[in-house]
C-alpha cells in the first residue's frame, strides 16, 4: 500500500521551473513620473510525468497498451 502511494505521489508531483519565468514590464514616464505601469511575470511549467504519458505522442502507444493490460487483468 505505501508503494502504492509512493509512486502516485511521484508522478503527480510536479517540477518548480524558475529558470523558465519571463518578466516585462512597460510604461510612460511624464514629468519624471510612471504612469500606465503593467508588469506581468510568466512561467511556463512543465506537466508531471503522469500527464505527459497519456497526452504525448512519445508514450501514446505505451499508455494505451498500459491500461489495456489492466483492464483486462482486473
Amino acid at each position: 500500500m505505501i508503494r502504492v502511494i509512493l509512486i502516485i505521489f511521484l508522478l503527480t508531483t510536479s517540477v518548480s521551473s524558475e529558470e523558465n519565468c519571463k518578466y516585462s514590464a512597460t510604461g510612460e514616464v511624464i514629468n519624471q513620473k510612471i504612469v500606465n505601469l503593467k508588469e506581468s511575470y510568466v512561467c511556463k511549467e512543465e506537466d508531471s510525468f503522469f500527464v505527459q504519458f497519456w497526452t504525448t505522442d512519445e508514450w501514446s502507444k505505451t499508455a494505451t497498451m498500459t491500461f489495456l493490460f489492466l483492464l483486462e487483468n482486473l
